[in-house]
């Protein structure tokens, strides 16, 4: 009996290993992206908030 349900329990099981493995890879995959954004912001934005401030400026 339980020979013949033991490949199948294996291969279950394998496939929710990979699921869980992909979904932590995403998560990785944004939390760089993430990072990368909020660094890139922070690196240019005092020159965003120079230029922010000429062309309110420029319409007062």
């Amino acid at each position: 009996m339980v020979v013949t349900y033991l490949p199948r329990l294996v291969h279950t099981l394998r496939l929710h290993r990979e699921r869980g493995q992909g979904l932590a890879e995403y998560g990785l995959i944004i939390t760089l992206i993430a990072l990368v954004c909020v660094l890139a912001i922070g690196a240019i934005g005092g020159s965003l908030s120079d230029m922010y401030n000429i062309v309110a400026a420029i319409f007062q």
